[in-house]
C-alpha cells in the first residue's frame, strides 16, 4: 500500500532553517543536572600528595582509615573508673595539666578585656534622700539615666532607691501603646508568641 507523504512548502523549510541556525539564550541552555553527567565530574584523580607514600603496584590494595575526632581514648576514661595502680591515671592528670595551662596559681593570666570594676559605696542618706526628692518632684526631668549620671551611680541603684510616680508609668505605658499601634501582623504576631512562651517558660511547659 502505498501512502502518500505531504511535502512542507518553502517557506516553512527556509523558518526551519533559520530557527535551527539561531544562536541559543543563555537562559534556555541545560545545566549539568543528570546523574550522568555528576558521576563523570566526580570520577578525578587524587592528590599526588595522597598517593605518594604507596607503591604504584598497591595503590588498589589498602584501606584510608581516618576514625574521626569524636573517637574515644585513653585521655576521656574517667578516673573512678580507672583502678588505684593502673598507668592511664598519670596519662589523665598530664592531660589535665596540658589542657589547662592556667591551673598553675602562680602563673601570670592573660590582661583582662576590660578594667575589673568595683563596687562602690559612696552615696550616704542625704544623697538618697536627695534623689528621692528630685524623682518624686520632676519624674519627667529627672529620669533614671540623669540621676544616675548626677549622682555617678547605676540606674537599677536610681530604681532600687525610689519607684516613678503614676503620672510618670502611665506616660511610659501610653508610648508604648502607641508604638504597638504601628506594628505590622508580622511583629504583632511575634510579640504575642514570645509573651506566650514566657508564661510557659514559668509553668515549666
Amino acid at each position: 500500500m502505498n501512502s502518500i507523504v505531504p511535502l512542507r512548502p518553502l517557506a516553512s523549510l527556509s523558518l526551519l532553517t533559520s530557527l535551527s541556525l539561531r544562536p541559543f539564550s543563555p537562559s534556555s541552555r541545560r545545566h549539568a543536572s543528570s546523574a550522568r553527567r555528576t558521576t563523570k565530574n566526580l570520577r578525578v584523580k587524587p592528590d599526588p600528595t595522597f598517593t605518594a607514600s604507596i607503591h604504584p603496584d598497591k595503590i588498589n590494595d589498602h584501606i584510608v582509615f581516618n576514625p574521626p575526632s569524636s573517637a574515644p581514648s585513653v585521655y576521656q576514661t574517667p578516673a573512678a573508673f580507672l583502678p588505684p595502680d593502673d598507668p592511664r591515671r598519670q596519662l589523665l592528670a598530664q592531660s589535665h595539666s596540658h589542657s589547662n595551662p592556667y591551673s598553675d596559681p602562680n602563673r601570670r593570666l592573660p590582661p583582662p578585656m576590660q578594667p575589673p570594676s568595683e563596687k562602690r559605696y559612696h552615696l550616704g542618706p542625704d544623697q538618697i534622700e536627695e534623689i528621692r526628692r528630685l524623682r518624686t518632684e520632676d519624674p519627667f526631668t529627672w529620669t533614671r539615666k540623669k540621676l544616675a549620671e548626677k549622682f555617678d551611680c547605676s540606674q537599677f541603684f536610681v530604681g532600687m532607691v525610689v519607684q516613678a510616680s503614676k503620672e510618670r508609668k502611665e506616660q511610659q505605658k501610653q508610648m508604648l501603646e502607641n508604638v504597638k499601634e504601628r506594628w505590622g501582623r508580622r511583629r504583632r504576631y511575634a510579640r504575642e508568641d514570645r509573651t506566650k512562651r514566657r508564661e510557659l517558660w514559668g509553668r515549666d511547659e
